[in-house]
């Protein structure tokens, strides 16, 4: 459920901080979770797949081609990757960063960055981080855990760099993307998160 959950979040973020005509979406990392946020994001709005991955891109992209008509592009680096997508998951193990800022499209490009949940884990560059209108899920988390943390110790954002949480989004109290900007959405997971999936699985499994 955990994974559906991060799915169901990711596609959140597609829905409220990027537009209808953004409809290039790349996935770095093409393991269960990329699957969980591909399938999600197809419930936002169509698009068109690119995948990249060091190994697991073929099948991701074949099995979701199939599952949900969406076409797919595997593509042989993260940086040619960057150069064609409109929003990129990004959903690794977090040991490295996996994108540089001069990789990303001049046009505008969402991140949604789901890889880092620990201390350690690391996805996104302190510049990229300091460059965008970042979004967190929860800011106490991120800071602690998340990618902020990393650009929080490299001295280059602080907590009130922080543009919004993504609740605020939603409820319309923040603004999502205005114009050619770099958004980061920065996904560590939170108990609200965990209890609404949980209620959804046992009203399912009442029913039965």
């Amino acid at each position: 459920m955990t994974d559906l959950r991060t799915g169901a979040a990711g596609a959140v973020a597609m829905k409220y901080c990027s537009n209808p005509d953004q409809e290039v979406v790349g996935f770095i990392g093409c393991g269960a979770i990329a699957k969980n946020m591909a399938r999600a994001a197809a419930e936002v709005r169509p698009y068109k797949g690119v995948a990249f991955a060091f190994e697991g891109a073929e099948e991701f992209a074949n099995e979701m081609t199939e599952e949900l008509g969406v076409p797919f592009e595997v593509v042989s680096s993260a940086k040619e990757l960057c150069g064609k997508s409109d929003i990129i998951y990004t959903q690794t193990t977090g040991g490295a960063t996996v994108l540089e800022k001069d990789w990303l499209n001049p046009k505008g490009v969402t991140i949604i960055a789901s890889g880092s949940d620990q201390p350690s884990k690391n996805e996104i560059p302190a510049d990229v981080l300091a460059a965008s209108k970042y979004i967190s899920d929860l800011t106490k988390q991120t800071s602690k855990v998340g990618e902020l943390r990393s650009a929080l110790l490299a001295g280059v954002m602080t907590e009130d760099d922080v543009h919004a949480e993504l609740g605020e989004v939603v409820n319309g109290d923040k603004s999502g993307r205005e114009g050619n900007e770099i958004i980061v959405v920065d996904l560590t997971g939170t108990g609200a998160q965990d209890a609404a999936i949980g209620q959804v699985a046992w009203d399912k499994l009442s029913q039965l």
